[in-house]
């Protein structure tokens, strides 16, 4: 019985113990003739050595008991660090192995990352995500367990130890362009989220405040959010292409049919619905009793809403900014098709060229970043809420 209300529980760690078992009949590493072939698919055991496969397989095996016993602080923990050495195994021995097929293959040879390396990653992600939810009161090991993995594996890549793997390739021919498109992607998705929080704030305000303004803003709000993101690029040239014929000025502020005006555009009002929605439900939610009694003490109107509402509704008013910066990192990608840039053009490029690590190499960092803004986002939001009602919901 214990067993069972465990794992219904914390199916999360059972599921990613699972998932890393299932990606060892994967192939791990691919070793391909040139960048654009398809090459040959190594399993666990022929890209590293048995005994490397074998504790690999012991630490899912340890992973998956964990997931079944009895849940506690201790197995949380191990159950944490365990799932970090497994992603820091895989890519310690990923780089030699790299570095032995690549010495042995053709000239221009290269040597992937296959779908058993992706699928553990995404298994480890899963049980790192299930020990932090079980340790809410120890942010020590939650961080140690979230952190100590991906930096592993950052100080991996910065010490050239994983050089010969073909992503890594695509980035050191790329450094100077990656660069340039990774400041791109976080000016128009943090441009546009800065805009549409100026923005959707004052509208939620106002729909919270005057029930007639209520339904045509998020009559607006939730129409913008059925229109594809291609599309709504798309509507967004020929108006903003006539503005900047009709106004020539325009053009000197960069403002034309495509690039970065229309992304910008399209990304602010993707932002709204999110913000307007919990800034209203965050002043409707309100218990009056709380608006009366500082209105009985003799505040007046404004200093009720900036001394009572605010500080009650800011953080779920920061929920749907989080939720709009996540939003905006992965919609930004769509914007490099009218040429705003962004890095998602070297997805669009990989995809052009047939060329999976390019594809990759814009990909991944869109999600690290996804993953960074959220924590960030959350941080603030935690700091924000009122400590009394932090106590309250916890």
């Amino acid at each position: 019985m214990m067993v069972r209300q465990w794992v219904t529980g914390n199916s999360v760690a059972v599921t990613g113990s699972c998932l890393g078992l299932l990606s060892l009949p994967f192939g791990w590493l691919t070793l391909k003739a040139s960048r654009l072939t398809a090459g040959t698919s190594l399993r666990l055991w022929d890209a590293f050595s048995w005994g490397v496969a074998a504790a690999i397989i012991v630490l899912w095996l340890l992973c998956l008991a964990l997931s079944l016993a009895e849940r506690d602080k201790r197995h949380a923990i191990t159950i944490g660090i365990t799932a970090n050495a497994i992603l820091i195994l895989t890519f310690i021995f990923a780089g030699p192995a790299a570095n032995r097929l690549t010495a042995t293959g053709a000239e221009f040879a290269r040597v992937s990352l296959s779908a058993g390396v992706w699928v553990t990653v995404a298994a480890v992600y899963m049980l790192v995500f299930a020990a932090r939810q079980s340790l809410p009161d120890y942010r020590v090991w939650q961080n140690l367990i979230s952190w100590t993995g991906l930096a592993a594996v950052v100080i991996l890549l910065f010490t050239g130890w994983l050089n010969n793997i073909s992503v890594v390739q695509e980035f050191l021919g790329r450094e100077s362009r990656f660069q340039q498109e990774l400041v791109k992607h976080i000016f128009l998705f943090g441009g546009s989220v800065i805009a549409g929080t100026i923005i959707g704030i004052p509208l939620g305000i106002w729909a919270a405040r005057n029930r007639r303004a209520e339904r045509p803003i998020f009559y607006f709000a939730n129409i913008t959010q059925t229109i594809p993101s291609l599309a709504l690029f798309g509507l967004l040239i020929a108006p903003l292409s006539a503005l900047s014929f009709a106004f020539p000025v325009l053009r000197e502020f960069g403002i034309r049919g495509v690039g970065a005006a229309p992304a910008l555009i399209a990304l602010i009002i993707y932002s709204l619905l999110p913000i307007v929605r919990n800034t209203f439900v965050g002043l409707r939610q309100l218990d009056p009793a709380v608006i009366d009694a500082g209105l009985g003490m003799g505040m007046s109107r404004p200093q009720v809403f900036r001394r009572l509402e605010v500080p009650l509704a800011a953080p779920l008013v920061l929920e749907g900014v989080r939720t709009a910066s996540v939003q905006a990192v992965g919609l930004t990608a769509v914007a490099a098709l009218i040429g705003a840039g962004g890095l998602g053009w070297f997805v669009f490029q990989g995809l052009g060229q047939a060329a999976p690590d390019l594809i990759i190499l814009g990909a991944i960092p869109i999600i690290v970043l996804a993953l960074f803004v959220d924590a960030v986002m959350r941080t603030i939001v935690r700091v924000s809420t009122p400590k009394g009602l932090a106590t309250g919901t916890s």
